[in-house]
């Protein structure tokens, strides 16, 4: 479905020539762009049951700072076999924004997601407000670690010189995005020219965030699923973004 006051056909033209004439884009990605490459949503009722009877908690109270830090075996036993072993691999949407990227067009992509397609690709400014799920951490000499090292460890991973716990580099519940990370977000939304939000909606929190510091006036929503206050979007295009941006960028 597409904006009520533009045909299929007038948002596709407009939202393409926003694109073409913009050099400051700024890419905020939510979760329907990951799901689109194959990942799970947690939010999904059928995933949150499964989780319940498998491992007798919610996904949110598992991955939250009071359960890492008082069962960090139960932890790990559900981050490695179900968070880490979520994987997909960048679709036809992270090769428009490459494209985009190695045009010198793209300022930023900002992203909830944590599984590093944008970094996979090679696109050079991502701002990830929950982190990232490649990048791992002693909590004592701060040494780094990839995403194997934690699927292959047993038990709770340690590090492999000082044999302290090993941080996951994502953001857990009860914690807050960092002050720096957050400024950087804000400050690639002010200079921005152009919004494109993919994948979410209007009511996500990041979008509205973005929205408070953009200060330009061409904003396009491209998402499967249809929110009510997308329509404060110049330009909704309710499909597949896999589906659509590609044509927006690299059909010419």
């Amino acid at each position: 479905m597409i904006n009520m006051q533009l045909t299929f056909e007038e948002s596709m033209e407009r939202a393409k020539e926003i694109l073409d004439s913009a050099n400051q884009i700024v890419a905020l990605l939510g979760v329907g762009v990951v799901m689109e490459c194959g990942a799970l949503n947690y939010l999904n009722n059928e995933v949150i049951y499964r989780i319940e009877d498998t491992y007798h908690r919610s996904p949110d109270e598992i991955m939250s700072t009071g359960f890492y830090s008082a069962r960090a075996d139960r932890f790990f036993q559900y981050y490695k076999e179900e968070y880490l072993a979520d994987r997909c691999k960048p679709n036809e949407t992270f090769m428009a924004l490459k494209k985009l990227d190695d045009e010198g067009r793209l300022k930023a992509c900002i992203t909830t997601n944590t599984h590093g397609l944008e970094k996979e690709v090679g696109i050079r400014k991502v701002i990830e407000l929950y982190g990232s799920r490649n990048v791992n951490w002693c909590t004592k000499c701060g040494k780094r670690f990839l995403v194997d090292y934690i699927l292959n460890s047993k038990g709770v991973p340690v590090c492999d010189e000082c044999y302290n716990p090993i941080r996951p580099g994502i953001r857990l519940y009860g914690e807050m995005i960092r002050n720096d990370v957050m400024t950087e977000a804000a400050n690639a939304c002010q200079e921005a020219d152009a919004l494109i939000v993919l994948g979410t909606n209007f009511y996500d929190s990041m979008v509205r965030f973005a929205i408070n510091h953009y200060r330009g006036d061409k904003l396009i929503l491209i998402s499967k699923h249809e929110h009510f206050r997308d329509k404060s979007a110049d330009i909704v295009i309710h499909e597949e973004v896999k589906e659509i941006l590609p044509k927006l960028v690299l059909d010419k």
